[in-house]
């Protein structure tokens, strides 16, 4: 077995109490793993750990002297909750996950892999609070990748974790189980009405964006009031 993917840091500096970001990206699908802590506080928020990414995570929040105590998943794919059980093992962490995509936590999946069965203790409902230390992320439900994918939006840090519905020059597959163009659109127009321009961008996949960059074709497609090519 080849060695892990680094984890590298994404952070907004070296200021006290300002957000610190760490992300991996785990093969086979390159899903980006984030965690999360505000600077200050011993508490950190993991999203979407991908597959063999609970050695690297945990490695890394102790490193840090941090203390997981919520697992949160964007949407319920293979490739987003696919270490959800051994990471909750390793850390005494709660799940979390919009309910409509909560279904998928039940091991069954069209890729032929063995992925442990887990279920959530936390629901990630519109408008709910995903605290972290200082931080405070506002959970929108943005359906349209899945029923429950869901974002969730630091005001103050204007960071959006966005999952698998917003990427750099791209949004999220819809041709998939549970995708919906029209939900997208809606989901997509959401975002470019209610978010600035210098909001970051942390995606599922890929590397990070700004909403100002990706707003011109967000835009056009809410104009349009269909799926169009991004660009």
């Amino acid at each position: 077995m080849s060695d892990p993917p680094p984890i590298v840091e994404r952070s907004g500096g070296a200021a006290a109490h300002a957000p610190r970001i760490e992300v991996g990206a785990f093969p086979p699908w390159d899903t980006n793993a984030y965690l999360v802590w505000d600077g200050s506080s011993p508490e950190a928020l993991i999203l979407d750990p991908g597959m063999s990414s609970t050695d690297s995570l945990v490695a890394r929040a102790a490193a840090n002297g941090l203390r997981v105590h919520l697992i949160a998943n964007s949407h319920g794919h293979i490739d987003h909750i696919f270490d959800n059980g051994p990471l909750k093992r390793a850390t005494g962490a709660p799940l979390a996950i919009h309910p409509d995509d909560a279904y998928r936590l039940d091991g069954r999946n069209n890729y032929g892999r063995e992925v442990e069965r887990t279920t959530a203790e936390r629901d990630l409902r519109e408008g709910e609070l995903v605290e972290v230390g200082m931080l405070a992320f506002q959970v929108l439900h943005t359906p349209g990748h899945t029923e429950g994918s869901v974002c969730l939006y630091e005001p103050a840090h204007q960071l959006l974790l966005a999952g698998d519905v917003l990427f750099a020059g791209s949004y999220g597959r819809t041709d998939l189980p549970g995708g919906d163009d029209a939900a997208m659109v809606e989901s997509l127009a959401r975002l470019a009405r209610d978010l600035r321009d210098e909001v970051r961008v942390l995606p599922g996949h890929g590397a990070e964006t700004t909403l100002g960059r990706e707003r011109p074709w967000m835009e056009r497609i809410a104009a349009a009031g269909r799926l169009l090519v991004p660009g």
